[in-house]
């Protein structure tokens, strides 16, 4: 009997340190599978993550190359361009109900901002997709929905506490019809302290909407005089086509009986004042 006592105890040891074995050792590809299977339900949009980099044991490490993508029907290639992330776990935590994350610190971000759609920009978009995500999860998964986001769900009804987030370094592209390339404007530091805190714990797409508001505040503030100035520059540029296709009709009309001559110069004059 205590033979078989002691060997049982050394089949689930080495059945413990198995699955200790197979979870260090595949830690970076299941962090990889898991943002980009939960992100894309979540944001409507594509979710790429290059690499992970994350050590087991300290749970520190950081994420490479993440890319969200832009919602239907804008022309960007994505919403967010994020580098690096540095992340730090508190690994005592890692099985517990909520998950308790140190810090993610996230250097040199890009934001595209295209102003435009029925949300009036991709960013307030990808907002409203986040919350009909939240909202759905919330009552409860539907007859017919994708696996992927019936996972998604399931991942994202795990709470974690984030005690600090930052994005610093980062830029403001936009995009709009004068700039197709992008005009790049600094995006203010953004720094969140105690996330889900208070509550115990928040869902990851929770956390992610809190990060969001801010980065849509933070840009739609720094993108208003670019704006302006770039509406400005459209104005000129619709002014003078319509100048010079006023003068072009009038030179084709003049000497013409009826008044035309007349009548084009009006023309022209009221498209002007529709801009």
């Amino acid at each position: 009997m205590k033979k078989f006592i002691i060997g049982g105890l050394v089949v689930v040891v080495l059945g413990v340190v198995a699955a200790l074995f197979y979870i260090s050792s595949n830690l970076n590809a299941l962090v990889v599978q898991a943002v980009e299977t939960f992100g894309k339900p979540v944001t409507q949009t594509e979710v790429k993550l290059e690499s992970s980099d994350i050590s087991f044991l300290s749970g520190e490490g950081s994420l490479h190359g993440l890319l969200i993508g832009n919602p239907a029907g804008y022309k960007g290639r994505s919403s967010f361009e994020l580098g690096t992330l540095a992340v730090a776990l508190d690994s005592e935590t890692v099985a517990d109900d909520v998950v308790v994350i140190k810090s993610i610190d996230i250097n040199a971000p890009i934001v595209t901002y295209e102003p435009g759609g029925a949300a009036g920009s991709n960013l307030q978009q990808l907002m409203n997709n986040v919350d009909a995500f939240i909202a759905k999860a919330a009552g409860g998964q539907s007859k017919g929905a994708p696996a992927e986001q019936d996972q998604a769900q399931q991942e994202g009804s795990s709470k974690i506490v984030i005690n600090r987030v930052t994005l610093t370094g980062g830029k403001i592209r936009i995009v709009t019809p004068l700039s197709s390339e992008g005009l790049t404007v600094p995006l203010p530091k953004i720094d969140l302290t105690d996330l889900g805190k208070d509550k115990g714990g928040i869902s990851a797409a929770d956390a992610f909407k809190i990060v969001m508001e801010k980065v849509l505040a933070a840009s739609s503030g720094a993108v208003a005089g670019p704006l302006a100035d770039i509406k400005g520059q459209l104005k000129e540029q619709v002014d003078k086509q319509v100048s010079d296709l006023t003068s072009k009709v009038e030179d084709a009309t003049k000497g013409l009986p009826g008044g035309l001559d007349q009548k084009a110069g009006d023309i022209g004059n009221k498209l002007k004042g529709l801009f």
